[in-house]
This record gives structure tokens, sequence and C-alpha cells, in this order.
């Protein structure tokens, strides 16, 4: 009898345990740390309200700048973008900002090149970027040090290694 009770209990343990559930998307949707954000504050930002955020030793490329192996915008649909370093809590991080007309035009045309120069936190080894080879002149394969993407408004900001850095800036935003 206390031998059932026993094999009852552990058998219901288990089951328990098998049944539970896990805050990972099987779908791989949670690979690790957040890495960007959306955000519609409803504002129409220009360089100026970037200046004053805090963004300092501006360089500005051009916006019609192509891939040149596939001949595709790099940032299509792109207004204006800057590239500059920002000093937050965390430390001095570089910043690009990528302006757009709206923010559903930063949404659409912005997030997918975004994406392709973002590597996850747990996989920063590079991509090509606009800014990533500044020196070097647009377009130019680099190794992007982008670890996080913020859209907020019209622009979409891409930062040095991690998210947190967008955030930082954007709280710094008027």
């Amino acid at each position: 009898m206390l031998k059932n009770l026993i094999v009852g209990i552990i058998l219901s343990s288990l089951i328990v345990v098998g049944c539970g559930s896990s805050d990972s998307g099987a779908d791989g949707e949670n690979d690790g740390p957040k890495y960007f954000e959306i955000t519609d504050s409803g504002k129409t930002y220009t360089m100026d309200d970037v200046k004053a955020a805090g963004l300092k030793g501006i360089k500005n490329f051009k916006t019609d700048a192509v891939d040149k192996k596939t001949g595709e915008p790099i940032t299509p649909g792109a207004t204006d973008i800057a590239l500059g370093f920002f000093k937050g809590p965390s430390g001095p991080k570089d910043i690009e900002v990528r302006f757009y007309n709206s923010h559903q035009e930063a949404v659409d045309l912005g997030q997918a090149p975004a994406e392709l120069v973002t590597d996850k936190p747990s996989n920063l080894v590079g991509n090509s970027s606009v800014s990533t080879l500044a020196d070097g002149g647009v377009g130019m394969k680099g190794s992007t040090k982008f670890g996080g993407y913020a859209i907020n408004g019209n622009m979409v900001i891409l930062c040095e290694r991690e998210l947190q850095a967008c955030l930082d800036f954007i709280e710094k935003l008027p």
C-alpha cells in the first residue's frame, strides 16, 4: 500500500513537471535578451532633436546608398542618416539614426534594413551597414557593432552593443 502511494506521488509529480509551461517560445521568439523596441511617440523628429538629446560627432550619410552586390537600396525611404556617439549611463556608444517621413514608414521601410545590420546580443559577429566603415565610404562592407535598435516616432535608431543604449538616448529626446 505504501509502495503504491509513493509510486502514485512520483507519477503525479512527473506529470505536473512534464505539463508545466515555459516562457521560451518553441518558435524561436525568445532566443535571448530583447534587442529591439518599437514605439510610436507621435512625434516627427529632426536632426535638431537628435543634437538636443546629446548625439555628438555627427557624420551624415547618403540616403540613396545601394548594396554593391545586389544593387538594392541599403536604407530605402530614409530622408536623412546620421552617425554619432551618445554618452549615456552605460558609457559612450555609437548610434546611427535614420529618419523617415512618418512612424509608419520607419516601421515599413526601416525595420528590415535595421534587422539586417543588428545582430542579436548573443551573436555579435557583423553584417554590412551604411556607417560601419564610415571612413571607407557609404555602402562598403564592414563589421557592425549594432546590438540593438529602436523605432521611435519617425526614426530608426541603431545602437552599439545593446538595446539599452537606444532607450537611454530616447529618454533624452525633447
